[in-house]
Formats: structure tokens, sequence, C-alpha cells
């Protein structure tokens, strides 16, 4: 075997010496990044709803478990509620119930019924104004430049505008409603009267 010859010129790769390869698995196109970028902050704010949504809903879930202690079932709840509350585990993202072997007394589920009650509406206002409060300036920014340059950046990679524009939609701003609409406030039960 012989040794290269350290004067002889480096193979080429498509205009590239052998030595910048490395180089080529980072060269990922700009509209590419921008898509990237765009997911990464509508997830980041998805995952912050989420895990704040979680930590306010702890008294509720608390709340339905009382509940759950105190019923024998789903479709036990007429004489506390005006209509079923079996909705709100889901909603709530609650575990499921265990319900018990035998109902207690019409006076200790209405107070029970009153305690969820409670929650369920400081759940709500806290939730809402968790919301008003975000900052969505960066999340508009960064969907603001999303949808200026992404097809300019993604016709300059493919030179083709018709080919960039295929499967492009604009992405709506984000907004406190849009948040309440993906995480809505729990609906409150009514107590019976």
């Amino acid at each position: 075997m012989s040794e290269p010859d350290a004067d002889a010129p480096e193979p080429m790769l498509g205009g590239m010496r052998s030595s910048d390869e490395p180089l080529l698995a980072l060269e990922v196109p700009a509209f590419v990044r921008r898509g990237l970028e765009l997911d990464g902050v509508i997830q980041g704010l998805d995952d912050r709803c989420r895990k704040n949504r979680r930590k306010m809903l702890d008294m509720v879930h608390m709340r339905l478990r009382q509940w759950a202690k105190l019923a024998i079932g789903p479709d036990d709840w007429r004489d506390a509620f005006r209509a079923s509350i079996a909705d709100l585990w889901a909603l709530s993202d609650a575990g499921p119930p265990m319900w018990a072997p035998a109902a207690a007394s019409t006076r200790r589920r209405k107070a029970a019924a009153r305690d969820l009650i409670a929650s369920v509406e400081r759940f709500n206002a806290r939730w809402i104004e968790f919301v008003g409060r975000l900052d969505l300036r960066l999340t508009n920014e960064v969907i603001e430049d999303y949808n200026r340059y992404y097809l300019v950046e993604k016709e300059c990679a493919v030179g083709s505008a018709r080919l960039a524009a295929m499967n492009f939609r604009p992405v709506a701003k984000a907004s406190a409603e849009k948040v309440l609409a993906d995480f809505p406030p729990l609906p409150v039960p009514e107590l019976v009267g």
C-alpha cells in the first residue's frame, strides 16, 4: 500500500472537497429551518399550556375523586346535579374514577357537589386569566416570518414557484381565543335546587 501524496489535491464531491463533507449534513434549506422553528414554537406554546393547565386542575381532580367515593357510578348524579358530570373526567384529564360500593347520603353528596362546582369555577377563572396573560409576541413573530418568507425560501431551493406553493397554508396568528378553543374552560355543573 502506498501512502497518499501530501501534495495531491483532495478528491471532490459535487464541487466540494471531501474534507467539507461533514458540512453537507448541516446545510439544511432555509425554508426547512423556518418550518422547524415554527413547529417548535407552536409545540412549545402547546406544551406550556398543557403543563400549566394540568397543574391548575389538581383541585378539580381531587373533587372528582371525592365525588366518586360518594357515588356508585357515572349514572348516579340525579340527587346532586342537574345533568351528568361524566364528561368532566375526560375534559379535565382526570384519571378514571373508582366508584363507591354504596351511595352516600344526599346531604354529603350535595356538599361534595358544591365543592366540585366551586373548584371548576375557580379553575375556569384562573385558566382564563392565565391564557389572557400569555405573551404571544414571539410566537406571532415566528408565524409572521413563516407566512412571509417560507414560500420565497422554498422557491429559491426548488426553483419553481408552483412547486413551492404546493400544500402551503399560511398559519393563523396565535391568540388567547385560539388557545381557549384548543384548551377550553370546563363546563360548570349545576346543582339540583
